[in-house]
This record gives structure tokens, C-alpha cells and sequence, in this order.
């Protein structure tokens, strides 16, 4: 565990240096593309079942 952890410090840094985004900011907007498609899913099941 603490093996990954060094090499994760390792890429996280090599990476932030070579401005690769990090994997919180791909996990954001990941998220937010699942919750807007499941938003819009939800309004037209809503407005199909009146």
C-alpha cells in the first residue's frame, strides 16, 4: 500500500509538471456529465408521463 502510494506521488508530480490534469478535475466533470444526463432524463420521463 504504502508502494502505491509513493509511485501515485511520483506520477502525480511528474504529471503536475507536465500539466496533465489532475484526476480530481476529470472526476468533476465526469460527474457532472452523469448528473446533467441523468437531470434531462429525468424531465422527460417526468413530462411523458403527463
Amino acid at each position: 500500500m504504502a508502494v502505491g502510494a509513493l509511485v501515485g506521488l511520483i506520477l502525480g508530480m511528474i504529471g503536475g509538471a507536465l500539466g496533465w490534469p489532475s484526476i480530481d478535475e476529470i472526476l468533476v466533470y465526469a460527474f457532472f456529465i452523469i448528473g446533467f444526463f441523468t437531470f434531462v432524463g429525468g424531465i422527460f420521463k417526468w413530462i411523458f408521463r403527463l
